[in-house]
């Protein structure tokens, strides 16, 4: 079996993109495992081997049509922090907000990948995704923090987004397996088509 994860990659460059890196560099103890700017589309979930090919080449083709004929790159904006609480820790995140084009797109890929997860697997769908920025097990650590967070995130802004991708695990390491589709051309083109039309 083979577990996987769908995902939003997100351009490096950017003001709130090197604060997120920061944030989690500093207050997130998987940084090192996956330091990508990534936010998942849905809770890990796990198929055959032998789908995982077919799963990829359905999840590019309708996601392609999905954005056929878009020229701008697609964003991600964000509503401040919040902070999502179990037994053992507190995870300090970004409050995502989908624009609608992102929300249907986001159901068609859970609605895939559940698809090939095989009937014998009880897959537990996250409510919500968010984009994490730290890791906390005392309430003391946190709310120091919280107030630095709430500071430095207080502006709504948005991320953009490069590329959506496959990603697998292997001996508890997320790589990306395959990019789905990429953005970066798209606005390459743009922008080139409106220097000529300036």
């Amino acid at each position: 079996m083979a577990k996987l994860f769908v995902a939003f990659n997100f351009s490096v460059d950017g003001l709130l993109s090197r604060k997120i890196t920061g944030f989690r560099k500093r207050f997130d103890p998987k940084f090192n495992h996956y330091s990508f700017p990534h936010m998942a589309m849905l809770a890990p979930f796990e198929v055959a081997d032998r789908d995982v090919e077919d799963l990829s080449e359905t999840l590019k083709e309708e996601i392609e049509t999905f954005f056929y004929g878009k020229k701008e790159t697609p964003k991600l904006a964000f509503t401040g922090v919040g902070v999502f609480e179990s037994k053992r820790k507190k995870l300090l995140y970004l409050n995502p907000y989908y624009d609608i084009d992102l929300v249907y797109c986001s159901e068609m890929v859970t609605d895939i990948c559940k698809s090939y997860i095989p009937k014998s697997i009880r897959y537990k769908e996250n409510k919500r995704q968010f984009l994490p920025l730290g890791v906390f097990f005392r309430d003391e650590e946190l709310q120091i923090v919280l107030e630095n967070a709430k500071e430095e995130f207080t502006h709504n802004s948005d991320l953009p987004i490069e590329s959506i991708s496959l990603y697998e695990n292997k001996m508890g390491i997320w790589f990306e397996k395959e990019t789905i589709v990429s953005f970066e051309e798209n606005e390459k083109q743009f922008l080139h088509l409106n220097h000529h039309v300036l």
